[in-house]
């Protein structure tokens, strides 16, 4: 039997441009590993906090953003993501359309990183979704283990959601690094260099792609666009890396003297 952690969270929404729902599936024996623990630790004592939407440039944060991408990149040929980015008409029934995507795009984002995972292995799964007051309105946790089960059981895939839990922001270092993914990934579609605050989010996610396993990692994401339609459509996400990198003079300069 294999033990997984699935972590959710979200990036953007209302009128923001790029919005988008993410996955990050950690194997248990991982997440409990004494590295990750003491991030937690150190966590939940309030020795940092991790706001990806305010980071500005400073030393200090960028040091630990630095130490946590550096730590996690160790594990991440054993974990896997899942993103998927929407949108929708801006004349649409709003309230109606936020229960839908808050209810059906997390069950497809944890559903997708579960279903490959072949017939001979039998997944039990943990979710921790950072606690917010959509998910509580529309029942979150009382229906996605069980409409998750349901779909294991109707498509003959070995996996169980056993536990769902909420935490609160800055409460769980799984959700949280899932958080700085989807911050990173809203970054680097955006490819935005008009203010002093995005020109160091770029720069510090230059910094992350140097490290090799962090960059296979993202390139290697599961992301998938959905645009008011009856399907998901497939995205190579190194497309968008390549775009990114390309205009980063950060990164050609590392390019040129790495030899």
């Amino acid at each position: 039997m294999l033990k997984v952690n699935l972590f959710f969270d979200e990036s953007g929404k209302n009128g923001d441009s790029i919005k988008t729902m993410g996955s990050l599936m950690i194997p248990e024996k991982v997440y409990n590993c004494s590295e990750i623990i003491n991030f937690n630790k150190r966590l939940q004592e309030n020795e940092f906090k991790l706001h990806w939407t305010q980071y500005n440039g400073g030393r200090k944060e960028s040091e630990i953003y630095k130490e946590i991408i550096d730590t996690f990149s160790k594990y991440l040929s054993l974990c896997e993501f899942n993103v998927i980015r929407y949108d929708y008409p801006p004349d649409i029934n709003k309230n109606k359309l936020d229960r839908m995507i808050y209810s059906k795009i997390p069950e497809r984002v944890m559903y997708g990183l579960l279903r490959y995972q072949g017939k001979g292995i039998n997944i039990h799964a943990d979710i921790y979704v950072e606690d917010a007051t959509m998910y509580n309105t529309i029942k979150l946790h009382e229906t996605i283990c069980d409409d998750m089960n349901r779909q294991s059981l109707y498509r003959g895939t070995n996996f169980t959601i056993d536990n769902f839990k909420y935490k609160h922001k800055n409460e769980e270092i799984g959700v949280e690094f899932t958080d700085v993914i989807l911050g990173i990934i809203r970054n680097i579609i955006d490819n935005n260099n008009a203010s002093k605050r995005a020109i160091n989010k770029n720069l510090l996610i230059v910094e992350f792609l140097k490290n090799k396993e962090f960059n296979k990692f993202l390139r290697n994401v599961k992301f998938f666009e959905w645009n008011y339609s009856n399907s998901l459509t497939k995205v190579d996400f190194s497309d968008y890396i390549n775009i990114f990198l390309s205009g980063q003079e950060e990164w050609i300069s590392y390019l040129t003297n790495k030899n």
